[in-house]
């Protein structure tokens, strides 16, 4: 665990505060193991990490059966029942987020700066569909969101460092069919490199978070840390496909990477901002334990505090939540949800080991958890539980936490332990 000596006292007061641990009553328990039908779902990052029968994962037939190019991508995907059971397969795709429809009838695996996306069945994980980005160059954005029968995905422009009009590099939204993944529209993002997508308010709008970042003129490739250009939260009217509000941060070095909305005055915004070596030395120069290297980045790169934002598209204001000490401790901000029952946005920062959540017309921090204090370390994916009264949390490699909702109370009887392979998103369908 990484921590600063001079935030010693805010950091024992929240833990002290975290580690409660709540003992849910047999019927609450019972309400969440008897959804027989539903189901979270992992996409784990490094599949050669798993074995099976005494062989690699990979050289397995019936986990690999939908690989056929043994070069290409593919991710572990992981589908962990509320009951217990587990299922697990490969699946030809180099994927960020996962998505399920709200009738459960198909899922998603949303290819991230990769050629290729594919649709599954959420309870057998066969292959149902593969389909490419928007055109020549283009690259998936990672995230998606289903609107009926359809699905939006974000898709980015082919790479090149700023050259000629801004919009030369701005996304797309693709909306496909949700069955086949064919192409039937797009809509600009009206932003550089859009990665979360949210449809809000009956699917009226789309909100989008444009890392805003492009790579250097003479290297042509990306830099830590970033050169962002114009990192904003677009929200656009899915009627025509027009902009309707775009918020840029001005930031120069910070990426702005996911968003969590519930309406247009309810949006949570998390920034990501990269540095070296020397700087990281700066961040935790006074750490005098030994700690290991963040295993969600790698060597050179290192994840900073960057402030998690509220958002309100109304008034068209928008601020940092958390003072100078939860600040401190947004590093690496990755998954963020809103309970729309609670009023409060809900987000995980992996490299601190930190789930916080915050008060949603004020932006005011509610609960600050260390999980690596209950035995969840890199809390990365976030999800709602369909009871309405818990939440799940993943950890990067392993171990599925589930919280009570308002309290955050760590319910133990509830959780699980399956191992991920390294992911940043879940979902639950």
């Amino acid at each position: 665990m990484k921590r600063s000596l001079t935030r010693r006292a805010l950091i024992t007061r929240a833990a002290a505060a975290a580690a409660a641990t709540f003992t849910a009553t047999p019927a609450a328990a019972a309400k969440i193991r008897d959804r027989r039908d539903a189901a979270l779902y992992v996409p784990g990052y490094y599949p050669n990490s798993g074995w099976v029968n005494g062989q690699p994962l990979r050289k397995h037939r019936r986990f690999s059966r939908h690989i056929d190019d043994w070069d290409g991508p593919a991710r572990i995907l992981t589908r962990i029942g509320l009951d217990g059971s587990i299922r697990q397969t490969l699946l030809p795709v180099h994927a960020h987020d996962v998505e399920i429809a709200p009738d459960r009838s198909i899922g998603v695996l949303c290819g991230f700066e990769d050629r290729n996306h594919v649709a599954f069945d959420p309870v057998t994980l066969e292959l149902a569909a593969i389909a490419t980005s928007v055109g020549e160059g283009w690259r998936g954005g990672g995230h998606a969101a289903y609107f009926g029968d359809k699905v939006l995905l974000s898709e980015r422009a082919p790479r090149a460092p700023l050259n000629g009009p801004l919009d030369r590099h701005f996304g797309k939204v693709t909306i496909r069919d949700a069955a086949t993944l064919r192409t039937l529209e797009t809509y600009s993002t009206y932003g550089i490199d859009p990665h979360e997508i949210q449809l809000i308010e009956d699917g009226r709008y789309l909100v989008a978070a444009n890392y805003g970042s492009l790579p250097d003129l003479k290297s042509r490739d990306l830099t830590v840390p970033r050169q962002v250009i114009d990192a904003s939260i677009t929200v656009i009217d899915m009627r025509d496909g027009s902009l309707v509000e775009k918020y840029r941060t001005g930031a120069r070095d910070t990426e702005l990477r996911h968003v969590a909305s519930g309406r247009l005055d309810r949006i949570f915004a998390i920034q990501s901002r990269l540095g070296d070596d020397e700087a990281v030395r700066t961040v935790e120069g006074d750490v005098g334990e030994v700690y290991p290297f963040d295993i969600t980045t790698e060597a050179g790169s290192n994840y900073l505090p960057a402030a998690t934002l509220r958002y309100d598209a109304k008034r068209k204001r928008a601020a940092p939540m958390g003072g100078r000490n939860e600040t401190a401790l947004m590093r690496h901000g990755l998954s963020i949800i809103y309970d729309e029952r609670n009023d409060e946005a809900i987000a995980t920062y992996p490299t601190t080991h930190r789930v916080m959540a915050f008060d949603g017309a004020s932006g005011a921090v509610t609960a600050v958890l260390d999980t690596s204090k209950m035995g969840l370390r890199y809390p990365c994916g976030i999800a709602l539980l369909p009871d309405g009264a818990h939440y799940a949390v993943t950890g990067y490699w392993e171990n599925l936490f589930v919280f009570e909702r308002r309290t955050h109370r760590l319910v133990r009887e509830l959780c699980q332990y399956p191992v991920f392979f390294g992911h940043s998103h879940i979902s639950v369908g």
